[in-house]
């Protein structure tokens, strides 16, 4: 069933990863999984909630091909919920929000959300060149999409989910998704060799911002050397301006702002 997905190299260029510690390209701890035996991301290891042990489950490495894109996938929750912009947008313009969002002065900054200092300061961008002899799923091919609409329909209507279609792939419904990946992840060749090392998938921010989610015991990779982040690092800056988000500067109290310059 494997060659019904869509197989497709990892790039020539470098892949880049954001991540806290001195190794962003390694793989979570178990100790900090959830409940469910994931960590809440798009195609971590469902595993657990059907009894698979610990030692037979995966971790996934979430890389992007762009460095704006590894930024923007991790900042993307930095910006407030739609709740509280309903409630900002309710505030009159002349009273005071220094308390609404960071101890942000400017109401815009509040509006939108802040990439803070200590964010940066607890986290290095990683960069990588992956084996190109490594196999990944393109999950938003068409034909991918149509052998997994076959092959997990029973797990689709059980969650609720009417078609597998690219929605469903970038949606919110994480339990289907994770279900994709163990199903990728349990492909093998005739003589039991797995097939592939991951996903690659669009991002739900940007559909131009190509991603890797890559099972952690199948990375074949050359690391490079990481990264300190600074507030005006290119991926950032082009991150913070298509999210709508502003940026802390060096100093405390300092705000850089990316999305002025789409005014």
């Amino acid at each position: 069933m494997a060659d019904q997905l869509v197989a497709v190299p990892p790039p020539t260029t470098p892949v880049y990863r954001v991540a806290r510690g001195a190794d962003p390209f390694a793989p979570p701890g178990w100790a900090y999984a959830n409940q469910d035996g994931t960590f809440g991301n798009r195609f971590d290891d469902p595993g657990a909630r059907a009894g698979i042990p610990e030692s037979e489950r995966f971790r996934v490495i979430y890389c992007a091909t762009q460095r704006a894109a590894a930024f923007g996938e991790t900042i993307a929750r930095m910006r407030p919920s739609l709740a509280l912009i309903a409630q900002l947008n309710d505030i009159d313009d002349e009273e005071p929000l220094e308390q609404t969002l960071h101890g942000v002065v400017d109401p815009e900054d509040a509006r939108r959300g802040l990439v803070t200092r200590e964010w940066r300061l607890q986290r290095r961008l990683g960069a990588t060149y992956l084996d190109p002899s490594l196999r990944f799923v393109d999950i938003a091919a068409p034909e991918t999409m149509t052998h997994l609409r076959s092959a997990l329909a029973t797990c689709a209507a059980a969650l609720g989910i009417h078609d597998i279609d690219l929605s469903a792939i970038t949606s919110g419904q994480r339990r289907f998704t994770q279900e994709c990946a163990r199903y990728i992840y349990e492909q093998a060749d005739d003589a039991g060799r797995p097939c592939f090392a991951g996903i690659r998938y669009p991002s739900r921010l940007n559909p131009d911002w190509e991603c890797w989610a890559i099972f952690d015991t199948r990375m074949v990779h050359q690391r490079c050397p990481t990264e300190t982040i600074h507030p005006n690092d290119p991926g950032v800056w082009e991150a913070a301006r298509l999210l709508g988000l502003s940026i802390e500067g060096v100093r405390k109290g300092d705000f850089l702002r990316p999305w002025r310059e789409d005014l």
